[in-house]
């Protein structure tokens, strides 16, 4: 009996294997990952990282037609200078992939880098490449004050109520230094945006009693929001 019985588990043991053998090509399946999309990839270096507070930062981020949200974004990290960033599953319907400052609800503000049209649909992997400074200041100077204050703020010899705002004076005009209008004021009170006088003339009628009333100068809100928080969170200058 004894017998028997191991003379019938081998049979069984052995039909197991054989089946076993039979389809044993199943290890040889194509395993198959969804890796729809697109890839982007950043690199370069990038200084002034370390200073962007959480309501806004620079992001690698792709965006579809008309609309300034993105639909796909990664924070650049603040931990490197050398910057080698990867934004995967970028889907077909973004027309532009841009290194940009987000606010936190993912709106863009500003494009510093972007590619966009053949340059991006005609590739699996869209490379950018940036170098310099990204600080927030920095940023607001080219973006905002470059292109909207120097005119009457030190562009062409001439600055308005002594207030320089080109690149190099900019900083020491206006961070902790009294505003010439009202001295009892700095023009940035690092920390403070609601006392400081850059925030009053641009979002108050302050200043229409004044040779210039300003808040028809910075129409944005995005805009006046980022200067507004980089007051509000120290005013660093790198």
């Amino acid at each position: 009996m004894k017998k028997r019985l191991t003379l019938i588990l081998s049979c069984v043991l052995s039909i197991v294997l054989l089946s076993s053998c039979d389809d044993g090509d199943i290890y040889d399946k194509e395993v198959v990952y969804d890796v729809s999309g697109r890839t982007a990839k950043l690199t370069g270096h990038l200084v002034g990282l370390s200073h962007w507070p959480t309501s806004h930062y620079i992001a690698l981020a792709g965006f579809v037609k008309d609309n300034d949200y993105a639909v796909i974004s990664k924070i650049v990290p603040s931990t490197s200078e050398d910057v080698d960033l990867v934004l995967s599953n970028i889907p077909d319907s973004v027309e532009s992939v841009e290194l940009c400052v987000l606010s936190r609800l993912r709106k863009r503000i500003y494009t510093l880098v972007s590619k966009s049209g053949d340059a991006i649909a005609t590739t699996d992997t869209i490379r950018l490449e940036s170098e310099g400074d990204v600080s927030m200041f920095n940023i607001i100077q080219q973006h905002t004050f470059n292109t909207t204050c120097v005119n009457c703020h030190g562009g062409s010899n001439f600055a308005g109520a002594g207030l320089y705002l080109t690149e190099g004076k900019s900083y020491s005009s206006m961070v902790g230094h009294p505003s010439s209008k009202l001295p009892e004021f700095n023009i940035v009170e690092s920390g403070d945006a609601a006392n400081s006088v850059l925030h009053k003339v641009l979002r108050t009628d302050l200043s229409k009693s004044w040779r210039y009333d300003h808040t028809s100068e910075i129409v944005s809100y995005d805009v006046l929001n980022l200067i507004d928080s980089w007051i509000s969170n120290g005013a660093y200058e790198n």
